[in-house]
């Protein structure tokens, strides 16, 4: 089964991606014959670098269950290095493992961080909660906001710019969201695409309502979120691979379904980027569980 690859981000990105090296296979030295560590320690991450890893990943693991190749920081691999390691992320073997780290997300090539599911690292945690919990907000809140942003922490200004409730938030928005036609929670999640806490809410119930939907409720609510723009499509691909790697999506998928599903999501968000038709691209991403 092909895993969607991670990328560690924040204070400590680094040693978190051995440290996942390490618990998938026990022993991630250099030394070991199913481990590829691409590390640059100041330099630029290059091609020739980047296609050596490719080469040792396409035959299978000596010793282990599985390879492991761990890169960074993503943020210095050059143009010509990361057009090259997309195939690689796109086309994993299913006994590789790819694990990414980066200093600086936001260098990070969009079409890189796309591809992965996006881990904050306990350092980057602390600092965002450490701010919030100085603009008064209980460990509890702290804990939910910093879950809601994921990886976006320029939204932390959503919460840092005035107190609110968030927990009592959260709750209202998902009894809201409870039982809504998808054309109405389609609606509601294209109006709120801009506040973390109200997108996340409507995003996982609009996500759980996709796959018991009729073709034609889907088409319409694809179309509906598209004349809102770029930004809703975007928001809804991120917020439906955040739904199906991190929470259970519910009997009607198996596993290896929810993982497909997220990785076309994925893949999706990154030629959005590249101008592709927003509407047809949320379609074919809504739809993807029907195919074939």
């Amino acid at each position: 089964m092909t895993m969607i690859p991670a990328l560690y981000v924040g204070p400590g990105a680094k040693a978190a991606a051995r440290a996942a090296a390490t618990a998938l296979l026990g022993d991630a030295s250099a030394t070991h014959p199913d481990v590829r560590i691409l590390i640059s320690d100041g330099g630029e991450l290059g091609i020739d670098l980047v296609r050596d890893v490719i080469l040792w990943a396409r035959y299978g693991p000596v010793r282990a269950p599985h390879k492991v190749a761990v890169i960074g920081p993503a943020e210095r691999l050059t143009r010509e290095a990361a057009n090259a390691l997309l195939k690689l992320l796109e086309e994993m073997p299913p006994h590789l493992r790819a694990v990414l780290f980066a200093e600086a997300l936001d260098r990070v090539p969009p079409t890189v961080r796309s591809r992965c599911a996006l881990v904050w690292c306990s350092g980057a945690r602390a600092q965002l909660q450490a701010a919030l919990h100085g603009a008064g907000y209980s460990d509890d809140e702290s804990a939910l906001i910093a879950a809601l942003l994921d990886d976006r922490v320029e939204e932390a200004a959503a919460f840092l710019a005035e107190r609110r409730d968030p927990l009592r938030e959260w709750k209202e928005a998902n009894s809201e969201a409870q039982g809504l036609p998808l054309a109405e929670l389609v609606a509601r999640f294209a109006s709120c695409a801009r506040d973390p806490l109200r997108r996340r809410a409507f995003g996982r119930h609009l996500a759980q309502a996709l796959p018991r939907a009729a073709t034609d409720e889907i088409l319409a609510a694809m179309e509906r979120l598209a004349s809102d723009g770029k930004g809703a499509v975007a928001a809804f691909l991120d917020e439906l691979a955040h739904f199906l790697v991190v929470e259970e999506a519910g009997p009607q998928l198996s596993l290896d379904a929810r993982l497909s599903w997220a990785r076309k999501a994925s893949l999706s968000r990154g030629e959005l980027d590249d101008n592709v038709n927003p509407r047809l691209l949320a379609e074919v991403v809504a739809l993807w569980p029907r195919r074939g």
